[in-house]
């Protein structure tokens, strides 16, 4: 009698980005004969002591991961890792000091790239462990743009366009410097003119000279954007224009801008591929969702009277 296949652990942190391509996943390891539990990444990590010898599927291999990628690997679970940050990243050296940490990753037997672009960056990683496996095998997010999938999100587009009709789809990615909380941004407020301001969350990992780039020219296309908005409301007198924040965006300035005019809408409920499927176009700038939208073959455009190469 074969023996019995070693449980497989799914965390889920954000749960409108990851569930539905983490539910696909498991969907394909249950016709491999594998049992999979899906769950808070909160929960099963605090919980990790109660599950039997498993694989568990983390989503990155940063510093925060160290503490718990030691305590699993107690209980005996095997680590492998995608980066759910990996398809549109920063430059390579800021890329390793905030996304891998070299303690971190010694924990991991597998890596799974999303390409083969994902596969050559880690192996540039000056910290990557000898004969580390990297698997080729692109991600459950990218497949559930395929086109055989798109019913699975029948009844959502059903009642987006019933709510929303004819939209334009505007798609925010202004966290480094817009976050909900202050810090969770590049650099916190300062209390005092003149003080020399902190790094925020957003900032580990990187030198000062970049973050501060990065914030200049983050803060410039978030006041394009702010501006863009209202003009091509009016630009586009039959749409909607629906804007959809980052997950971790404040939404105010967005609401500020919507009750000033009439056919502008803030929301960021569900996954974003519904919305892009009933979008008549997509306006953005330096997000993730403009690769998924050429995936599926919708109309992306990304905004750029700020530029910075």
């Amino acid at each position: 009698m074969p023996a019995a296949k070693p449980l497989l652990l799914i965390p889920v942190e954000n749960q409108v980005r990851e569930l539905d391509p983490k539910l696909l996943l498991a969907c394909i390891a249950a016709r491999q004969g594998f049992s999979s539990v899906i769950g808070s990444r909160r929960e099963m990590e605090m919980r990790i002591d109660a599950f039997p010898r498993s694989i568990y599927l983390s989503k990155s291999m940063t510093v925060r991961s160290l503490l718990f990628f030691w305590a699993a690997s107690k209980f005996g679970h095997d680590i492998i890792t995608w980066d759910e940050e990996a398809l549109v990243h920063l430059p390579p050296e800021t890329y390793f000091s905030r996304r891998l940490n070299p303690r971190a990753i010694r924990y991991v037997t597998h890596l799974f790239a999303w390409g083969e672009e994902n596969a050559e960056l880690w192996r540039q990683y000056p910290h990557l462990p000898p004969h580390m496996p990297i698997h080729v095998t692109g991600n459950p997010r990218s497949d559930m743009l395929r086109a055989e999938l798109h019913g699975y999100y029948a009844d959502e587009m059903e009642a987006i366009r019933r709510t929303y009709g004819n939209f334009i789809l505007v798609n925010t990615n202004f966290n480094h410097v817009n976050a909900f909380g202050a810090d969770m941004n590049l650099f916190k407020a300062v209390k005092r003119p003149g003080q020399t301001p902190r790094f925020g969350r957003a900032a580990r990992g990187m030198s000062r000279e970049y973050a501060e780039g990065l914030r200049d020219h983050k803060q410039a296309v978030f006041e394009d954007f702010q501006r863009m908005i209202p003009e091509i409301e009016k630009r586009f007198p039959d749409h909607l224009i629906v804007v959809r924040p980052h997950p971790t965006e404040n939404h105010e300035a967005y609401r500020q801008i919507a009750a000033r005019c009439r056919r502008v809408r803030v929301t960021n409920d569900g996954n974003v591929v519904p919305w892009l499927l009933c979008a008549k176009a997509l306006i953005h700038n330096g997000c993730t969702t403009g690769v998924e939208a050429f995936v599926m073959r919708i109309p992306a455009m990304t905004y750029r009277v700020t530029v910075n190469d």
